[in-house]
């Protein structure tokens, strides 16, 4: 990976924590010491955070991301895993488990997730933070 490769990648790290801050109200911080296997945000109890900050990307690439972002959240032991990604002249994008939305654990694999806007994952992300904390 080149140097402006990870830059962009660091960028985009940075942008979603700062977004994440604004939608959910909690402090997150971009994970400096990354280690495979580690959520690339901090601070967001029960979510395993995978950023992706590209030019492009076919849906296989999508996909891709996807298993890494379950990999991880399968490394760390606990949470669901979300993928923000956005490409070149676009939106951000967050793909999430189905089963965060039905109160379960199952249906794994990327044909059982949703791709919505942050704000949308937000949604959900805040509703499970409300079960979470009575």
């Amino acid at each position: 990976m080149s140097a402006a490769q990870r830059s962009k990648g660091q960028r985009g790290e940075r942008e979603v924590a700062s977004m994440i801050r604004t939608l959910l109200g909690i402090e997150v911080k971009r994970r400096v010491r990354q280690h495979e296997g580690d959520s690339d945000i901090e601070g967001i109890d029960g979510w395993v955070i995978e950023v992706k900050r590209r030019r492009q990307a076919a849906r296989g690439d999508i996909r891709q991301w996807w298993h890494q972002a379950e990999e991880q959240a399968r490394r760390a032991g606990s949470g669901l895993p979300v993928l923000f990604y956005r490409l070149d002249r676009h939106d951000w994008r967050c793909v999430w488990p189905l089963a965060a939305a039905l109160g379960g654990n199952g249906w794994h694999g990327y044909e059982w997730t949703v791709e919505g806007t942050p704000d949308a994952w937000a949604a959900v992300a805040r509703s499970l933070m409300e079960v979470a904390h009575g």
